[in-house]
């Protein structure tokens, strides 16, 4: 084991970050303004923890952390809830970026808590996970929430489902949506994905913009972008009266709506001029489950009153007429993973599954790079 941690720390050192398995975090030199970006920190826990302080989260670095976890070894015992908790203690610990958007826990296990209370000032298991249970609930990071996800697959030795249950709830910041019991590692693999595809768009924003020729006023105008043959037909579309301002030098659309999305504009939209074309920009254009929004098949279209009718841009194409510009914000993220005995041959599943959380919070998935 003491062969490992040295290969660890040195890998880390490679990387500019110190290895230790204290959850403190070494602090940015005085007046040092932390890099924006998506931050990740791992505790992974058996009868110890195992600590990688938080630290960027990028294609450059993330063999380091990809490492961390590859080099991780069961041993028995499960301090669950202390180990949660050093989690928060790093989150709260941590020099905070100055547009962070997202500050989260995702926390696996297998089984039931084993002597955290004994790590602790706390006189029981119980009272230390109530105390982690306030701390997700009511402790702010950069002003910020916790949000913490748990998934469990429930091991062959637990027999106290309903303790095991409690403990997945407990851990989490919302009961209902952000605990997932499993049966199965690749069950939870599935979960570990969605989580980290979640966290990453969540720290992502995606502005689209839409090139189209000067219109009337007060044309209606609407684009679409769902595949359809008429816009009538449309669920997925923006849709706003033009006119003009200072002018004839800036197109503006008004009383927009978005419909089958989510969009941080607002019902004012304005343009800017590239020669006779507007330009309309849409900050973080998203649908409502917060992926992407497809552009294979945008198009534009103006409503013409006297026939009732709405007439197709054909000159519009996806090619030519529209841009989607990822923009960043910083997230804070702590993974902690069960490293106990109990997990066996599933072992090696949970360390994959991990893996490819890393990989999808790198940016490595989807195309994004």
């Amino acid at each position: 084991m003491k062969r490992r941690f040295l290969a660890v720390a040195a890998i880390m050192l490679t990387f500019g970050m110190f290895f230790c398995t204290s959850c403190k975090k070494p602090h940015p030199a005085p007046n040092e303004t932390p890099e924006e970006g998506l931050y990740l920190g791992i505790v992974g826990f058996n009868d110890q923890l195992y600590t990688l302080p938080m630290s960027l989260l990028n294609q450059n670095t993330k063999f380091g952390f990809e490492t961390f976890v590859d080099d991780l070894s069961m041993e028995n015992g499960t301090i669950l809830y202390h180990a949660v908790n050093t989690a928060i203690d790093n989150l709260t610990n941590a020099v905070i970026p100055e547009d962070l958007i997202n500050v989260s826990v995702v926390t696996f296990t297998d089984g039931l808590d084993q002597g955290s209370y004994l790590m602790s000032n706390y006189s029981s298991g119980s009272e230390y996970l109530s105390a982690v249970n306030h701390r997700i609930k009511n402790e702010k990071v950069g002003g910020m929430n916790i949000a913490a996800y748990s998934i469990g697959v429930r091991g062959s030795d637990v027999s106290d489902v309903n303790t095991f249950r409690t403990n997945l709830e407990q851990l989490s910041s919302d009961p209902e949506h952000n605990v997932f019991e499993v049966t199965s590692m690749s069950e939870a693999g599935e979960h570990f994905a969605e989580i980290a595809r979640q966290l990453y768009n969540q720290s992502t924003y995606y502005n689209v913009t839409l090139k189209m020729p000067a219109q009337e006023p007060g044309d209606v105008i609407r684009f679409t972008f769902d595949d359809v043959e008429n816009a009538q037909s449309s669920n997925c579309y923006i849709e706003g009266t033009y006119s003009r301002m200072n002018g004839n030098s800036l197109g503006v659309l008004n009383n927009v709506e978005y419909v089958g999305l989510d969009c941080m504009n607002g019902s004012t939209v304005s343009a800017t001029s590239q020669g006779i074309f507007d330009l309309f920009s849409f900050r973080n254009l998203l649908l409502p489950n917060g992926e992407q929004v497809p552009m294979d098949h945008v198009k534009q279209w103006k409503y013409i009153p006297t026939i009732e009718q709405w007439q197709n841009n054909s000159e519009f194409t996806q090619t030519d007429n529209t841009e989607v510009v990822e923009e960043y914000r910083s997230a804070l993220i702590m993974l902690v993973l069960d490293c106990s005995s109990s997990l066996s041959s599933d072992f090696a599943n949970m360390k994959s599954a991990a893996n490819q959380f890393i990989e999808t919070l790198s940016g490595n998935y989807a195309g994004n790079y």
